[in-house]
């Protein structure tokens, strides 16, 4: 059976003979008897407890994304940052190392880096391109290899069969965030991963509506962060959950298009002379091309570029734009741009931002579905007013 297909037949919660999934919007559940509550409080039976347990709503989306990342289970949180903190929490403890690729998100980063440090976890942050740094980095404490694939924002791309072979050979699990790609585009269970992370605020949802993040990999690796998760309360709540099921449905239909646009926007990009450099992974000169076409069945509607200039031209060129919305967010239906280093990765060192290629000319832009010669010109509009070096508020 097609991925979409799947996606949008999967069995659901349902009340009577709706033909929509229905919402399971309660904090506990009754039980028939004292008996059962107890058999289901000690694993005895199955069955729902408490909705920070489980909940139909989410129980409904997880086995969806699951079936779409070919994993055997998937555990939802209530945002990305949360999936992170529970793979820690599970999975590290003090003294334990793990290996980040530079340049991801930036919080990702600093939450490793800065929080879990506090309490004897370690992370060395590795270039994506660099094999030999990698194999370098392991030592007999690492137990996570942590990576973005493509990277937020310059769209770098692992090699998830080496990295695979590389962790299992220092019995360290591979954790692949596949944000920017979704299950549509990449499957990286498929190539070895241990775990696929996804913020599911992004393209799953595909409107912006919700704060989500979810896990999915093998039951056994799966079941210690649902463990977690009971003790937490750091869970996805119904109707997130709900919203997230229906995005599912038509993610695949959105993908294409998101991809469509962005193939014409990024090759439109390329041929401005005010545009110092583009990164997206459409292009046959890309590092990595030969891996993106190994492992990817399509590609990321994100595209970065540098704007002539440097971060005064670059705030110019975000300020002109009238279609396109400044937003931190990506995966929506309309087209967004944000300047990284002074947003997303603003915690960065100034001489991390140069090594790891966050310059202040920078721009991220995730491309929506609005038509494409829409984008371009709002883009085109944009570009010309960011090579003027005063506004005509600051002339007037």
């Amino acid at each position: 059976m097609e991925q979409s297909t799947r996606a949008i037949h999967m069995g659901f919660p349902s009340l009577d003979d709706s033909h929509a999934a229905a919402i399971a919007m309660t904090s506990a559940y009754d039980f028939t008897s004292a008996q059962e509550a107890s058999d289901r409080f000690n694993g005895v039976t199955e069955g729902n407890i408490y909705s920070r347990f489980t909940n139909p709503s989410v129980e409904y989306f997880e086995r969806k994304l699951a079936s779409l990342e070919n994993a055997e289970s998937a555990v939802a949180f209530a945002s990305g940052m949360a999936a992170y903190l529970a793979l820690a929490m599970t999975f590290l403890k003090q003294g334990d190392h793990v290996v980040l690729a530079s340049g991801i998100f930036g919080t990702t980063t600093h939450l490793f880096r800065q929080y879990f440090g506090q309490f004897g976890i370690t992370a060395t942050c590795v270039d994506l391109d660099d094999q030999h740094a990698w194999q370098a980095a392991m030592c007999e404490r690492t137990r996570m290899i942590l990576v973005e694939s493509p990277t937020n924002p310059l769209l770098k791309v692992a090699d998830l069969t080496w990295l695979s072979g590389l962790a299992k050979r220092n019995n360290a699990l591979l954790v692949v965030d596949n944000t920017l790609l979704s299950p549509v585009n990449q499957r990286p269970l498929n190539h070895g991963a241990d775990l696929v992370l996804h913020s599911t605020g992004k393209f799953m949802d595909g409107q912006g509506r919700t704060v989500g993040g979810v896990i999915a990999g093998r039951k056994d690796v799966i079941q210690p962060l649902k463990n977690y998760l009971r003790s937490s309360g750091t869970c996805m709540n119904a109707f997130t959950a709900w919203v997230l099921s229906h995005g599912l449905d038509t993610l695949t239909a959105r993908m294409a298009m998101h991809e469509q646009n962005a193939r014409k926007v990024e090759a439109w990009l390329r041929q401005q002379s005010c545009v110092k450099q583009v990164f997206s992974t459409f292009s046959h000169s890309h590092p990595q091309a030969e891996v993106i076409a190994r492992q990817q069945t399509g590609h990321s509607p994100v595209i970065s570029f540098v704007v002539e200039g440097g971060q005064e031209a670059a705030w110019r060129c975000i300020d002109a734009l009238n279609l396109v919305a400044r937003c931190t967010n990506i995966g929506d239906t309309k087209s967004m741009v944000t300047h990284p280093a002074s947003t997303t990765h603003c915690r960065y060192s100034q001489e991390e931002k140069q090594q790891y290629g966050i310059s202040d000319g920078l721009v991220r832009l995730c491309v929506g579905l609005e038509a494409s010669q829409d984008i371009i010109l709002d883009l085109g509009q944009a570009l010309a007013a960011s090579q003027v070096k005063h506004s005509l508020r600051e002339v007037v």
